[in-house]
């Protein structure tokens, strides 16, 4: 029995599949605007391609916003820590940035076009997490809250992204008493 001859190397794994697996949110908007540009002629009769463009581009929005919530959610524990005495809190706020920084390195690697544009994710989260800062001090009572100007800022995050807010471990030292 003689057996067919196999191809010397397997067969490529194309452009989009290879897109998919190393960058799921660019994979998203790029098949997104594939199926927004697919000519009407050609389009099969039942395919609802504008809503189905919209859903997979909608899956790649939902990994941001996840990276959202996870930054915002780091900075908002880290401001907490920097400026809050409270010792029993300080160590379940750090428990918790514990927790959510492997979370969020794991989205940004796996998405490396969003963690190309983390530093500009990290602005855009700024304002609303200062101002839940604001609230949460204000209905805790905080006496300090006065002295927390830096959190009008808007320049953005007083933290460096990469070196504090990403970095496993690190943690702003407790206010002086």
């Amino acid at each position: 029995m003689e057996m067919a001859a196999m191809p010397p190397y397997p067969p490529a794994m194309s452009e989009a599949a290879e897109l998919h697996d190393r960058d799921f949110y660019a994979w998203t908007q790029a098949q997104a605007a594939l199926l927004r540009a697919w000519p009407e002629a050609l389009r099969p009769n039942a395919l609802d391609i504008a809503n189905l463009a919209e859903e997979i581009e909608d899956l790649g929005k939902s990994e941001r916003r996840a990276i959202e919530s996870l930054i915002g959610q780091i900075v908002i524990h880290l401001l907490k820590l920097r400026c809050h005495p409270d010792q029993t809190a300080r160590r379940a706020w750090q428990k918790e940035v514990a927790a959510f920084r492997p979370r969020l390195a794991r989205l940004l690697r796996d998405n490396p076009s969003l963690r190309a544009a983390r530093a500009e994710i990290a602005a855009e989260v700024w304002a609303p997490v200062a101002r839940q800062l604001e609230q949460e001090l204000d209905i805790d009572g905080f006496a300090g809250r006065a002295a927390l100007s830096w959190l009008a800022d808007p320049s953005g995050p007083c933290f460096d992204l990469d070196r504090e807010v990403l970095a496993e471990g690190w943690f702003p030292p407790p206010p002086a008493a």
